[in-house]
């Protein structure tokens, strides 16, 4: 029976496991260059499991009950990784997790939020070879109390092929610095010079969401700092956080920083743009967060009130605007919503105890234009939303 053997790594609470494939560990140096680990004792709940038998990895973790299989050596150590930065985020509850990629430019971060093929990971590379320093390419730490950015000490992975688009000295700098190869994905070895160290921390300088067509000259606009609020929160991956410190630490990190949008098909061209934008880092101060919270001090003691008709907002919601927009936390701080236009003034009415009758009245007032009937079924359907979330509560007389 072959035994498993335990790794240790700096940071983790529990161990890696692995069984029959010591070999994956071989490329660590190049896929974890600064994480440190040792053998140790034997553990009874390894944080991740890896078991190689027949030509296949099984991949199990301990917050998952499902196992996963790859046979291509490449495949396990990209979900290892994965893996890595998932229980980093489960026992670091001091940082908030987000998916993006991210360069350091004239000394702050320029963070690009993950979106679907928008090519984060390939731009990111790109800006190294044009001499920028690498943070990440896929998960970018942001510290709750100093609300910086913080080396999680990743290598680079690129989807393979690369465009057919890439100019020569990316396509060089990708050919000399690959050094694993899979059938989807190759790892870069960045030399030290060209990566920001683990664990060291740098301001956010501007928030870049990419949008990558085919064809298109690169063109950069500027963004409404709630857009990018919203992609933010859907792509954080620390729910063990607190909803509230959550909104809290975004909304910090948006007002510090720019929030543009680039258009773009070659990564050269958005390089240039990106040059041309972040010359300098101009002192910001955006003044478009307010952070409320609802500590009126009442309980909610809905299930010994007999009446239903009037409402009121529960205890431990917090409410963040940004430009205009509202961003709500539940009170137990595990969910977080976006309040739009009509919702965020039905929630003010509900500041005091409010029955859905008086919510239609004042808002068939204020929009004349619409039937009462339209009004009535979307004041219905926030209030059955605010219910079923626990955000307002029938209050004692």
């Amino acid at each position: 029976m072959r035994k498993p053997l335990y790794l240790y790594f700096d940071g983790l609470q529990q161990p890696l496991s692995l069984v029959g494939c010591k070999h994956l560990t071989e490329y660590f140096s190049v896929l974890l260059p600064e994480w440190d680990y040792h053998y140790g004792e034997p553990h009874d709940n390894p944080v991740i499991s890896i078991n190689f038998e027949h030509g296949v990895y099984h991949l199990s973790t301990l917050w998952l009950d499902e196992v996963k299989n790859y046979t291509d050596k490449a495949d396990v150590l990209c979900a290892l990784i994965a893996k890595l930065a998932k229980a980093s985020s489960i026992s670091d509850l001091d940082t908030l997790y987000l998916h993006a990629g991210s360069v350091e430019i004239n000394g702050r971060l320029v963070v690009f939020p993950s979106q679907f093929r928008a090519g984060k990971s390939f731009l990111t590379v790109c800006l190294v070879a044009a001499g920028y320093r690498y943070f990440g390419d896929d998960v970018v730490p942001l510290t709750l109390d100093h609300c910086k950015g913080r080396s999680l000490g990743f290598a680079p992975r690129l989807r393979i092929p690369i465009p057919t688009t890439t100019d020569t000295k990316s396509k060089h700098f990708i050919e000399s610095h690959t050094a694993l190869r899979g059938k989807r994905y190759a790892y870069l070895a960045i030399d030290q010079e060209l990566r920001v160290p683990r664990n060291n921390l740098l301001d956010i300088g501007a928030f870049v969401i990419l949008d990558r067509q085919e064809g298109i000259p690169a063109q950069l606009e500027e963004l409404p700092a709630a857009t990018v609020f919203r992609q933010l929160i859907k792509q954080n991956f620390a729910r063990e956080i607190d909803g509230s410190r959550i909104l809290s630490t975004l909304s910090q990190a948006i007002s510090q920083a720019k929030c543009i949008k680039i258009r773009y098909d070659r990564a050269d061209d958005a390089i240039k743009l990106l040059q041309e934008h972040f010359t300098d880092w101009p002192n910001q101060s955006m003044e478009v967060v307010q952070l409320t919270s609802n500590t009126s001090g009442l309980e909610n003691k809905a299930s010994e009130i007999s009446s239903k008709e009037y409402f009121i907002q529960n205890n431990g919601t917090h409410k963040i605007r940004i430009e205009g927009e509202s961003f709500l936390t539940s009170p137990d701080g595990k969910a977080i919503y976006h309040l739009n236009l009509i919702g965020s003034g039905i929630w003010e009415l509900l500041s005091e105890p409010t029955s859905k009758d008086e919510v239609v009245s004042t808002l068939a007032i204020a929009f004349p234009q619409i039937e009462r009937a339209t009004i009535e079924k979307d004041v219905s359907k926030i209030f059955k939303i605010f219910r079923l979330k626990n955000l307002i509560y029938t209050p004692t007389a």
